[in-house]
């Protein structure tokens, strides 16, 4: 979902011929091919493994299954050729003499995978038990693998990765790959013209240029008299560890209701959503609410089939005080959301720097919520003669480091068999878990008012 909300954006904004709309122009080979600065994405899960040392946070887990006759060994042989392929995968984080980080590309990495015989219910418990070891970035690769022949014809297998590696696409292009992979054997073709650490440099080599615009609107939208945060963070255990996080798994009942008003207003489901939820944050009067959101910055060609994290944070800045209507909020979201996402390319580190109120570990300092519609597309790897179904892993922390809120939206089925499921998760020392539900509860009732014209 965020990848074709992304590409609908593009050409609603090159259309209208908003700045940021398409961005064409060729990435070149770096310079050193065995070390290069961190991308934005990189430098800020850096920093904040840095001040989290232990911190399970940005550690991510999948567990898919495979049904039919499938080789554990032959997947992690093409686990293997996919880490040839792709320098990111062999990449460790270091600090230089002048405490500046940079990235090491190993001309080999040894990716750790274990095999074993276990029920599925075994295998996820110890797949689970995996997920809570914090991976240190100076020595360990960024994935490792973990099978489970849970029958003659069932297997298996626990992907646990770094984020540092991983953003909203990154799954899609991993499964594409596995497949090629896993057919192709050691005929696996070369490597990709352009790496992952050659967009990092670039980045940076463009950052003068291209931020400086960006920035002067973000100062200008974000910097002038924000918002206080709305969400009631009275509740919550106050001595749970900043990470220890409780979830919430909704379906919303107006799911038909939320695609009936999108379909109304000609927005995506994922604008009537930010509305809608923006209304619930502005219940008790408040003139505007800020929400996050994560978008991506793939917008070189070079980039499309790059593994690696190219996300970034962009704020809402929402007028439900003047919008009190849905046929008035909507349409302001859709206006906000479009102007963010053409100056999406500054990373959000460097604006709180410039606002002065950077702190990596504090929560952050614009947004209490951040919302992210997850793809529903993904089918996973397709390999021949077995089926698949895969599932997220969670680690029991915070799912965006520090961010009291997290909604992950994930939007399942077509048609009149649409069903719109949340996953709430929440930093217990700020919530109760009773809070959260009324808040989605509270939420569920603002679409279907809506619908109905009765904000």
């Amino acid at each position: 979902m965020i990848v074709d909300r992304q590409s609908l954006l593009r050409q609603r904004l090159a259309s209208a011929g908003l700045a940021g709309a398409a961005k064409i122009g060729r990435i070149p080979v770096r310079s050193n091919p065995e070390t290069a600065r961190l991308s934005f994405a990189q430098q800020h899960t850096w920093r904040y493994q840095q001040a989290f040392p232990d911190s399970v946070s940005n550690n991510l887990g999948l567990l898919i299954t495979f049904t039919g006759k499938v080789d554990e060994h032959a997947i992690a042989r093409a686990v293997d050729r996919i880490v040839e392929r792709h320098e990111i995968l062999r990449t460790t984080y270091h600090l230089d003499t002048d405490g500046v980080p940079f990235q090491r590309i190993r001309k080999s990495m040894h990716v750790p995978r274990s095999f074993d015989h276990a029920s599925a219910e075994r295998g996820t418990q110890l797949a689970k038990a995996e997920l809570q070891i914090p991976f240190d970035l100076e020595t360990d690769a960024p994935l490792k693998l973990m099978f489970f022949r849970t029958g003659p014809d069932e297997l298996m297998l626990a992907l646990i990765v770094n984020h540092i590696v991983w953003d909203g696409a990154t799954f899609a292009l991993l499964s594409k790959e596995l497949e090629s992979a896993y057919e192709a054997g050691p005929a696996m073709s070369s490597e990709p013209a352009i790496q992952y650490a050659d967009v990092a440099e670039w980045q940076h080599d463009q950052a003068t240029g291209t931020h400086s615009a960006d920035m002067d609107y973000w100062k200008q939208r974000l910097g002038i008299s924000p918002p206080v945060k709305s969400l009631p963070v009275e509740g919550g255990d106050k001595a749970a560890h900043p990470e220890a996080a409780g979830r919430v798994d909704y379906r919303l009942a107006a799911s038909a209701a939320l695609l009936g008003l999108a379909a109304r207003h000609r927005v995506t489901p994922f604008v009537a959503f930010m509305a809608c939820w923006a209304k619930v944050l502005g219940r008790n009067g408040a003139d505007e609410v800020m929400v996050g959101t994560t978008v991506l910055t793939r917008d070189q060609p070079e980039t499309e089939h790059l593994i690696g994290n190219f996300a970034n944070h962009i704020v809402l800045r929402l007028p439900v005080g003047k919008c009190k209507s849905a046929e008035a909020l909507i349409p302001a979201t859709a206006t906000e959301f479009d102007a963010g996402f053409a100056h999406r390319s500054l990373p959000y580190e460097s604006l709180i720097e410039a606002l002065g109120r950077c702190d990596v570990a504090e929560p952050p300092a614009l947004f209490d919520s951040l919302v992210v519609f997850i793809p529903s597309g993904t089918e996973g790897p397709r390999l021949p003669g077995a089926t698949t179904r895969w599932q997220r892993l969670h680690n029991e922390a915070i799912q965006f480091p520090l961010v009291p809120l997290g909604l992950e939206i994930f939007v399942r089925g077509r048609g009149a068999h649409t069903v719109i499921d949340i996953e709430a998760t929440y930093a217990r020392n700020a919530f109760d878990r009773a809070i959260v539900a009324e808040l989605l509860s509270c939420l569920d009732a603002t679409i279907h008012d809506a619908i109905h014209e009765a904000w």
